[in-house]
Order: C-alpha cells, then structure tokens, then sequence
C-alpha cells in the first residue's frame, strides 16, 4: 500500500516536470514571436478601422507658418518630447522608492490549516493536536535603524537622477528645436530653388519664341527650334524635381512638428544673413555651462558614486525595530484552548554578513570601473563639444566667404546672359552661348542661395554646439518661450544686410544693431523686423 502510494507521488512528480519543460518550451522566442506578429497584425487592423478617427484627432493647420509658430508647435506635439517627459514620471518613482527604504513596514499574513488527524502516538502515549481547522493572521511592522549608509545614498541617487532625467529631456528638446529649425530651412531653401528654376523656364520660353522669330525670318534652322525646345524641358523637369523637393521637405517638417501630413502650409519666413564673428574660446565657456551631454556625463558620475557608497554599504551589519501581534485559532498560547487568542513580541534584530563567498567585493568591483568609465566619458563629452563648436565656427567662415564670392558672381552671371541674349540678337552670339549664360546664371542663383541657407545652419550648429539653442539648465521648455534659432547674442556684431548682387566684396558702414526685444524670448530671425534691422536678402 506504502509502496503504491510512493510510485503514484514519483509519478505525479514526473508530470509536473514534464508540463513544467512543455510550458518552457511553447514560451521560447519562437512563440514570443508568433505572439508578437498577432499583435501587430491586430494593431495594423486596428489603425485601418480607426484611420478616419486618428485623423481627426490629429492636428492639423493650413496657412502661412513661421519659424516660430512650428517651433511651439513642436514643442507641445513632437512625440520625441512626449516620450522624453514620460521619463520625469519614473524619476519620481525612484525618488518615492529611495524615500520608502527609510520608512516603516508592514506586513499582514492570513493562514489556514487542516490537519488530517486529531493526535498522534509518541511512544505509545496519544498526544492531542488540538482542533482540525486552525487559523492565524499575523501583523508585522519593521523599522530599519542602520543600512550601513546604503539609505540615504539611495535617497541621493534619486535625487541626481531626477536632474538626470531633466537634462535627458533638455536634451531631446534641444534636438528637436534644431532638427524643426533645420526642416524649415530646408524647406525654404527648396522654394528659393524652385523660384530659381521657374525664371529659367521663363528665360527659355522667350529664348524658343526669339528662335521662332528668327526660323520665319530665315536666320534660323528647325535644329534651332529643336535645341530651344529641349532647353526649355529641361527647365522644366528641374522645376519639377525642386518642387518634388519641397514636398518632400514639408513631410518632414510636418512630421516633427507632430501634425498631419495633410496640412497646407505656406512659411512666411525667409532665408536671412545675420553677420557674427564668434569666438573659440567664449563658445567652450558656454558650452561647458550649457550643453545637456556635458550636464548628464558629469550628473552620471555624481550617480555612479553613489551606486558605489551602495556596494560599501554591505560590508556594514543592518538593524532593524519590529513588533509583531498574532491572533489564532486555537489559541496561539495553548493550542488546548479552542477559542480566538492573540500573542505580540517586539525587539531588535542586526544582522552581518561575515563572508558572502566574494560578491560584496565583485560589486565594488564593478561599480568602481562603472565610475572610472563615466569619468572618461565626461571627458569625451568635453571634446565632442571642442570638435563641434571648432566645425561650427569653420563653416560660419566658410559660408561667409562662399556668400560673399556668390553675390559678386552672380551679379556677373546675369551681366553676361544679358550680353549674351544681345549679341544673339544682332547675331553676333550663337544659341550655344545664349543657352550657356542662362546655364551659368541659374547656377550662379542657386549657389548664391546654397551659401545663404550654408551660413544659417552653420550659424545653427554652433547655437546647438554650444547648448543654448532651447532651454537652459534648470529651465523648462515650453511653447511660451520658443528659443530664436541662429541667434548668439554673445557674437553678433554691428549688423548689415546681406551683400546684394554685384556690391563690392567689402562692407558698407555698419550701424550698431540694438539688443533684440526679447532674446531668446524674441520672434525668430526669419521676421526680420524683430532682430534689429536685419533685413531679409534682397531677390536676385
């Protein structure tokens, strides 16, 4: 009977293990991923249902579009920021957590037992084990009195870690600010480009009619229609390909300022030249005070020592007070007494881990290299920032001289398609030579533009570089106070319009540029009235 009753137990063992091991199996990454696809198809189904929906909930705009208004938009929609905030939530979390560590607690256990006998035989004498049925509910309330420090640095930790996740969010701000900023230009560097293009088709048509006008007149060949033709399309496959471009272009700037892609937008700013002479070593000074990368290198070390006072702090015993009440059915204190009872005990207990088979010392270990390894990474935040601001300010010199060379050139390209078109005229030019002074002017357009829009992102990588192109440490962004892109009051100097067309390469006498309004606070620089006198670039 013993013998049967053991098999059956063995074999009850033998299925659990087996159903054990199948329920592992059918939760491999196999079946992680058959559920994963499900749900992705579920979630594909959903979208179409409620296409219409999501639609409607999105925002949407039409109309003109500054610089400034994408920027609030961004700030309030882009889901990168969102996301980001989200994290300011678990940072409190820990923060709750940390402070819980130091605080009381308590625990309730309920119990019931059913015992399958009254009493059993000791040496042949029955002892009675009481009532069948028992019941307890215990409360225990502990209170620790010594971590070995390991408390209040959780509590520490917590603290550095709520700054963390501000600058982590500081950051991401800032990336989008500039990423918006960037689109924008993009966008209004395409429609100069496209504008560029529409003047070529224009030049060509007139260019096809005075062919036409010559081939009746006998002075022209049909290769010359021919030729006329087949410039003008390719003006106009240019156009569309700039116009292409733009589209383009808006999709993403839509996108980051979190809208639908289904908005009509026109932006009502322009490329402007704003003269700055920065300065090497004020830029590192501003960037070391403001740049989140540098804020969360140097906050990663504050935590990581923190991590390892942690680690230390098991090398100390802990205490803790406790007091605990027990009610029970039958009486805790005699289990002869049938009835509902209740026992409590109190004291202190320390507890000190002599020797835990070297984990204490492999934790400080690893927490010390983790320390090491964040201080190196402060320093290679230090040089990123070095080597951007150092290809920022290059570019701004760069972008400077290309739009001082262009604005000359340009001027000359023009002058020689006017000769060009003239000495066709009274047939002294050939067709070639029209086409290729019309070539040469359009080029000379887009170069001219290519270093306008070159010199404002430049002038936007530095601001970026340096940690100042949205909220600064402490501060929080929002679209109540947007950030003028471009904008470093520290190095603007006296301010002229940008070098119009044919002005020497030298310039005129400058008038000191008054503080703007508000900086940052002020309107972007694309409305030109608000930063000093900067005027807009003068149409070609």
């Amino acid at each position: 009977m013993i013998r049967r009753q053991i098999e059956k137990r063995i074999l009850l063992i033998t299925v659990v293990i087996i159903g054990a091991a199948c329920a592992a199996g059918c939760l491999g990454p196999g079946r992680v991923y058959r559920d994963v696809a499900e749900s992705r198809a579920e979630a594909y189904d959903n979208w179409l249902s409620q296409r219409g929906a999501e639609k409607a909930e999105q925002v949407r705009i039409q109309g003109k579009l500054s610089l400034e208004d994408a920027l609030k938009l961004a700030l309030v929609n882009n889901k990168s920021i969102r996301s980001a905030l989200e994290d300011k939530g678990a940072a409190k979390g820990q923060m709750v957590e940390a402070i819980g560590q130091a605080l009381p607690q308590a625990n309730v256990n309920l119990g019931y037992t059913r015992l399958d006998k009254r009493s059993i035989n000791v040496g042949g004498v029955p002892v009675n084990l009481g009532p069948l049925d028992r019941y307890s509910a215990d409360l225990t309330i502990s209170q620790p009195l010594f971590r070995g420090g390991a408390v209040s640095a959780g509590i520490r930790a917590a603290q550095v870690f709520i700054a963390l996740t501000d600058e982590s969010v500081r950051g991401v701000t800032q990336q989008v600010i500039f990423d918006v900023a960037t689109a924008y230009y993009d966008v209004l560097l395409a429609q100069q480009l496209v504008d560029v293009q529409k003047d070529g088709v224009e030049a060509s048509k007139r260019a096809l009619d005075e062919v036409q006008k010559k081939k009746a007149a006998g002075v022209a060949t049909q290769f010359d229609i021919l030729r006329a033709q087949v410039e003008l399309s390719n003006f106009k496959a240019a156009e569309i390909q700039e116009r292409n471009q733009v589209n383009r272009d808006k999709t993403v700037l839509l996108k980051l300022m979190g809208v639908s892609q289904e908005s009509d937008i026109t932006l009502s700013d322009e490329l402007t030249y704003i003269q700055m002479k920065p300065v090497f070593e004020e830029a590192v000074r501003v960037a070391y005070e403001n740049r989140p990368d540098i804020f969360q290198a140097e906050l990663q070390v504050r935590l990581q020592r923190e991590a390892l006072n942690e680690a230390y702090s098991h090398y100390f015993p802990s205490a803790d007070a406790f007091f605990s009440e027990t009610w029970a059915h039958p009486d805790p204190h005699s289990i002869a007494l049938v009835r509902w009872g209740n026992k409590s005990s109190g004291g202190v207990t320390v507890n000190w881990t002599l020797f835990d088979g070297f984990q204490r010392e492999g934790n400080v270990m690893v927490q010390a290299a983790t320390l090491r390894k964040n201080k190196i990474q402060i320093i290679d935040a230090e040089e990123r920032a070095l080597q951007e601001i150092q290809a920022a300010i290059l570019s701004i010199q760069d972008a400077e001289e290309f739009l001082q060379s262009q604005s000359v050139n340009l001027d000359t390209a023009k002058e020689a398609q006017r000769l060009a078109e003239v000495g066709y005229q009274k047939g002294v030019r050939t067709q070639v030579e029209v086409y290729d002074a019309q070539a040469a002017t359009t080029q000379a357009r887009a170069n001219y533009y290519q270093a306008l829009y070159g010199h404002t992102t430049a002038r936007l990588a530095l601001q970026k570089a340096m940690g100042i192109i949205g909220p600064r440490p402490g501060e929080q962004a929002g679209p109540a106070k947007v950030p003028v892109p471009a904008w470093i009051e520290e190095f603007m100097v006296p301010q002229t319009p940008a070098p119009a067309p044919g002005q020497p390469n030298e310039a005129p006498q400058a008038q000191p540029s008054p503080k703007p309004a508000a900086v940052p606070e002020a309107k972007p620089e694309a409305k030109p009235e608000t930063l000093a006198g900067v005027k807009p670039v003068p149409e070609p």
